[in-house]
């Protein structure tokens, strides 16, 4: 994303000898992205009748969003930095993530030219920062197009705060970092204290010539803990943990949760073929296990300059637990979900576009419930959800 210098150095010709040197900059940057949808069904809960409906939407191709970035030249290839940046709807103007005012991302680090970039604060693990980029809806799709639940987080319904983040590149063309998120707790007996709501994890990226694979781990211990009823809301994760699309969460308390996740992408001339496979372990309280399993395949063609299309397939195979009750969404222990993820884009200037998305998602196997990510659940007795969007995405 190109961003606008809103503030640039000032050099005092008066200051000491190393502030003369310094350069600094500020950078203002962010999307609004907003248009109309058409859902085939949507209901309250997956236990009440669906219907139809026409809706504005906001932030589907991109979240909506404004930060500031900032670089200060410390001398020696050191450098400060920092990143505020904040969610917000394009309806109404209110904040997302719960209400944070930047939580999206804040942090403050050092960047090395020789040995890297600490950063510490609000941040995405590498399962978004390098795998996501793979995917049909980063690729051309919608925020939309998510995994159904999005129980491999490649859509962060949840950033990690408390985090410690480091990231180097040993060799050209490779990025290699690890993570890690403190639960702010003191230490306790059954579970509670330091390991209560943490995080931690790792990631690979490497891009030479057409050529671009990826690889991730991210290990939660207690994220339930973070709900607002929950034992630690102040940890790794907090109450964005929960929501009506997060059906996996909502089956239980997850006492433990461990995501892999590979991916490879091969661009040929105007046309790029990715490939993802995530791997979820979520351990309930009770002593109850769910794996889920999400393979994706994705092409997207860029015909002119101007206009790009895209073409996409999940497939989810669930095993194990399913829940109980109201948050049930399987009737048996082989829940199986496809989903058809579809765009288009075409640039009106280089900041400026007008797309349209498709989303498809069908149950299969023992699955009861689907529930494309954001819009939710089709409602009892569906077997399939649509999602039609169109809109204009503008990027500063």
């Amino acid at each position: 994303m190109k961003t606008a210098v809103c503030t640039a150095a000032v050099v005092c010709a008066c200051a000491a000898p190393l502030a003369a040197h310094a350069q600094s900059s500020v950078t203002l940057y962010g999307i609004i992205d907003t248009g109309i949808a058409w859902t085939n069904s949507v209901a309250s809960s997956i236990t009440t009748q669906g219907a139809s409906r026409w809706s504005m939407a906001t932030g589907w191709g991109s979240g909506d969003r404004f930060g500031f970035v900032g670089r200060e030249d410390l001398g020696g290839g050191l450098a400060a930095i920092f990143r505020l940046e904040a969610g917000f709807s394009g309806l109404n103007g209110t904040s997302s993530q719960g209400g944070r005012l930047f939580g999206r991302q804040a942090y403050v680090g050092l960047a090395s030219e020789r040995y890297g970039q600490l950063t510490f604060g609000r941040q995405y693990d590498y399962t978004f920062d390098y795998v996501a980029p793979l995917l049909s809806w980063l690729q051309f799709g919608s925020i939309y197009g998510a995994h159904i639940g999005d129980v491999d987080d490649t859509f962060q319904t949840f950033r990690l705060d408390n985090t410690v983040k480091y990231e180097v590149s040993p060799l050209t063309g490779l990025k290699m970092g690890a993570i890690y998120a403190f639960s702010n707790q003191a230490a306790g007996a059954d579970g509670q204290g330091f390991a209560n709501n943490r995080a931690y994890g790792f990631g690979l990226d490497y891009q030479r010539g057409a050529l671009h694979a990826v690889a991730s781990y991210l290990q939660l211990n207690n994220p339930s803990a973070g709900l607002a009823s929950g034992s630690n809301p102040n940890g790794a994760v907090g109450d964005e943990y929960s929501g009506s699309t997060s059906i996996f969460y909502n089956a239980g308390f997850v006492e433990r949760q461990r995501i892999s996740a590979l991916g490879a992408g091969y661009t040929f001339g105007a046309a790029t073929v990715n490939a993802v496979v995530t791997d979820t372990r979520l351990d309930y309280r009770g002593g109850q296990t769910m794996r889920v399993d999400n393979y994706e395949i994705n092409g997207r063609y860029q015909f002119t300059p101007a206009l790009m299309a895209g073409i996409g397939y999940i497939f989810t195979d669930g095993h194990g637990y399913t829940g109980t009750g109201a948050t049930s969404f399987a009737t048996g222990d082989r829940p199986k979900w496809h989903q058809v993820n579809a765009g288009i884009s075409y640039l009106l200037s280089k900041r400026t576009d007008v797309h349209m998305s498709l989303v498809y998602q069908h149950l299969a196997g023992d699955a009861s419930t689907v529930a494309i990510n954001f819009f939710g659940p089709a409602g009892a007795g569906r077997t399939s959800q649509i999602a039609v969007l169109a809109g204009l995405r503008h990027r500063f």
